[in-house]
């Protein structure tokens, strides 16, 4: 996968070097001249480039990139104008850094629906939502194995547990199962959350809505979701 990093401190660096380590195609892009020495042999491509600039965001090859991701830090400003510009270029997956709480509320402003807090969300975890379609939550529990909150694949759901057959057909094991309420349920109209299944009941039918949390190697996983 191809992926554009905007923003090279030391989240936006580690996550870069995270995702070229894994094979994937990374352009990696900081305003600073330093950054780019320091990081050629460790990223696939580093540009210097000043993305607050309209001209830099068209110059960007952003219809054949999986996501781009905006790590600035502090520079609140510059942040909420790149998140901006992106948005007006149809980007197809775009991920922004909040670093307050403010800062996330004005990315939701903004339309952007991933947001990550680099104080919560390791550059690893990050890596293994952008590898995995629909992943919600993950957490990492080595190099290969990750525990994670999956939105339900379209070709699943309907179908049962035991009819979707995790374990033989993915070799991924199931945790439970969270259980959206009834859109027209009084929880539903009371922001309950969702119910969670422990047994990972094999008969009871997916729903378009529910979140599976399942165990396995990133790639199985992957697989599945793909």
């Amino acid at each position: 996968m191809k992926y554009i990093i905007i923003g090279l401190g030391f989240f936006g660096s580690s996550l870069a070097a995270k995702l070229t380590s894994l094979g994937h195609e990374v352009i990696g892009i900081d305003r600073r001249s330093e950054r780019a020495d320091e990081l050629k042999d460790k990223i696939t491509n580093v540009m210097i480039m000043d993305c607050t600039k309209p001209a830099a965001i068209s110059a960007l090859p952003l219809s054949d990139v999986d996501a781009v991701i905006v790590a600035v830090g502090e520079d609140i400003g510059s942040s909420v104008l790149i998140l901006s510009m992106l948005k007006k270029q149809k980007v197809k997956r775009i991920i922004g850094r909040a670093i307050n709480p403010m800062h996330h509320n004005i990315l939701g402003e903004l339309g952007i629906e991933e947001i990550v807090h680099p104080e919560e969300d390791t550059a690893t975890e990050l890596a293994a939502i952008l590898m995995v379609q629909n992943a919600v939550n993950t957490m990492i529990v080595n190099d290969k194995i990750i525990i994670a909150e999956l939105k339900i694949p379209d070709a699943y759901v309907g179908h049962s547990l035991e009819a979707v057959n995790l374990e033989d057909r993915f070799g991924i094991r199931p945790v439970a199962v969270k259980i959206a309420p009834e859109e027209k349920s009084l929880p539903a109209l009371l922001g309950k959350e969702y119910d969670v299944d422990l047994s990972c009941d094999p008969h009871r039918l997916l729903g378009v809505k529910d979140r599976l949390i399942v165990i396995g190697r990133l790639d199985k996983i992957k697989r599945f979701m793909d």
